[in-house]
C-alpha cells in the first residue's frame, strides 16, 4: 500500500513594502492640504491592499524617511506594521542646483539612494516575489526593471495622480495580480 505525501499548504506571495515617505507625504499635502490628507486612512488602506497582494516579507513593510519624520507619524507607522528607516540628508562638497526644482544646495535627500540600495539588497532573499513602492518618482524605474530582470513582479501604490512622474513610467511596469489579474496599482489619494 502505497502511503500518500501530505504537502504544506503553499504560501502565498511574499511582498517587500517599501514607502517614499517624503514623496508619499508632500503629494498628499500639495493635494489636500494639512487638514484634509488623512495619513492613518491612507496608511491603514495601503497596508490592506498590499496583504490582498500577499503575505509581507517579515510581516511588516517599511518606511524611509528623512530625521525629521515628525513623533504622531511614526506612531502612525509602526501601529500600522511599518518599520522606519531614517534617510539623513548628505552634505555635498560644493553647492549645486536641485535638477527638479533648481533650488540650490548644500544637502541631498538620501531616501530614493536608501530605497533602491535595499531593494537592491534583497533580491537575494529566497522569499522575495512581489515588491510595492509607495511613490510616484521615475528614480525607481532603473530598479523596477532590474527586479522583474530577476523575476520580481511590480506592484505600485501613488500618493497621488499628480505625484506620477510625467512620462507614467512606472506605471508600464506594473505587474498584474496572479489572482485578480487586475494591475497591482493603489492610487492612495482615491481611498
Amino acid at each position: 500500500m502505497q502511503q500518500e505525501l501530505s504537502l504544506p499548504p503553499a504560501k502565498t506571495e511574499q511582498v517587500l513594502l517599501l514607502l517614499d515617505w517624503e514623496n508619499f507625504w508632500y503629494s498628499l499635502l500639495n493635494r489636500f492640504g494639512v487638514g484634509e490628507m488623512g495619513v492613518e486612512h491612507r496608511v491603514k488602506a495601503l497596508m490592506e491592499w498590499a496583504k490582498t497582494i500577499g503575505e509581507l516579507l517579515g510581516e511588516h513593510g517599511y518606511v524611509f524617511a528623512p530625521e525629521h519624520l515628525s513623533a504622531i507619524h511614526q506612531e502612525i507607522c509602526v501601529n500600522n506594521g511599518l518599520r522606519i528607516m531614517t534617510c539623513p540628508k548628505k552634505n555635498l562638497n560644493e553647492p549645486r542646483a536641485n535638477p527638479k526644482t533648481g533650488i540650490m544646495e548644500t544637502r541631498v535627500d538620501t531616501v530614493d539612494e536608501t530605497i533602491i540600495d535595499f531593494a537592491k539588497m534583497m533580491i537575494g532573499h529566497k522569499n522575495f516575489k512581489t515588491i510595492c513602492l509607495v511613490s510616484g518618482d521615475n528614480d525607481y524605474v532603473p530598479l523596477f526593471q532590474k527586479l522583474k530582470d530577476h523575476g520580481i513582479k511590480i506592484a505600485l501604490a501613488a500618493p497621488t495622480t499628480d505625484s506620477l512622474s510625467r512620462t507614467k513610467k512606472l506605471l508600464n511596469l506594473v505587474d498584474k495580480n496572479p489572482t485578480t489579474g487586475k494591475k497591482m496599482l493603489l492610487m492612495l489619494d482615491g481611498v
